[in-house]
């Protein structure tokens, strides 16, 4: 008996290995992913201007990156003490101009160095629905709790996302012609816009994004499909019904490491996995002693790997 159906995925051409630099972009499910390879240990940048949930601010933070072209004051607001950027996601902030620019300003060097080493990119889109911002007439990234009539909230059209999409894949491949991208939509609903309203966003990011992803080296990883169809149950959301559980965001990473993860790496993974669970352990019975066989083993362990591959750092 069947209890359930398969959302049946392409293999990547070029899955990712240790030796690989990977940046994940995009809505807060991509710090999902950001998060799975960074315990692994993976060579990766998540989303060095917090998360972005609409194309289009996407598009724009990562043009500026490639351009170099940094903040200035006048992209910057003072509220509630702070000083911020439309541009960009809340937490990034500051108590002073020139605190906040100064922390921009070395964001934006790593996100331009990451785009252009970049083996894959992977961008996560969340919503079609956007704020823009009425008296500089632009599509912001973060409200920042700034007063609602400042803002009309719009749906972005199809045929805009198509554009928009087209024209951030376009400089990408410019910047950096070898780099996979891989294209996905959030499975997260933005159940503020209305659930009608949910559906139809996602709706007009599956449209754009199938548009578009028939470009060279250019990918769909259904991120969506696996939530939406595959699990399909209340029961992998979290209380608020709106983000995945943690065993939700594990099967869709499980999926992501068939398709887009070398088989090579797979035991580099169990090990790093392992070191891990074993400092876990100490950690969580650090009033009593390992031995010193299973420290020096530890040790060991953590040195073998560190010497194979020199990113790889633990604190032991």
């Amino acid at each position: 008996m069947k209890w359930r159906t398969k959302v049946e995925i392409a293999q990547g051409a070029y899955p990712i290995d240790y030796q690989d630099e990977i940046l994940v972009l995009g809505s807060c499910f991509a710090d999902h992913l950001g998060g799975k390879l960074a315990y692994y240990q993976f060579r990766h940048l998540s989303n060095p201007f917090g998360v972005l949930f609409h194309p289009i601010p996407l598009g724009h933070l990562i043009e500026r990156a490639i351009e170099g072209r940094h903040f200035r004051e006048a992209d910057l607001f003072e509220h509630e003490g702070l000083w911020r950027c439309l541009e960009v996601h809340s937490r990034i902030a500051g108590t002073s101009g020139e605190a906040t620019l100064e922390g921009m300003k070395q964001a934006l060097n790593v996100f331009q160095q990451a785009l252009a080493k970049a083996s894959h990119i992977v961008l996560t889109l969340g919503t079609a629905f956007a704020f823009r911002n009425l008296d500089k007439d632009l599509l912001v990234a973060n409200c920042h709790k700034l007063p609602q009539q400042q803002f009309r909230r719009e749906l972005t059209p199809v045929v805009e996302l198509i554009h928009s999409l087209s024209h951030t894949l376009a400089v990408i491949r410019e910047n950096n012609p070898e780099c996979q991208i891989l294209l996905t939509v959030s499975p997260v609903r933005h159940v503020r816009d209305g659930l009608v309203e949910n559906q139809r966003s996602k709706a007009h990011l599956l449209a754009a994004v199938h548009q578009v992803v028939e470009g060279v080296n250019i990918h769909y990883f259904p991120a969506y499909e696996l939530l939406m169809d595959e699990l399909r149950d209340y029961r992998f959301y979290k209380r608020d019904l709106i983000h995945p559980t943690e065993q939700a965001v594990d099967f869709v990473w499980e999926k992501f490491m068939e398709a887009w993860v070398d088989p090579g790496a797979i035991p580099v993974m169990d090990r790093v996995a392992g070191i891990r669970k074993q400092l876990a352990h100490r950690n969580m019975h650090a009033a009593v002693s390992l031995g010193v066989a299973a420290s020096e083993s530890l040790k060991q362990k953590v040195e073998a790997l560190s010497a194979e591959f020199p990113f790889i750092h633990f604190e032991v």
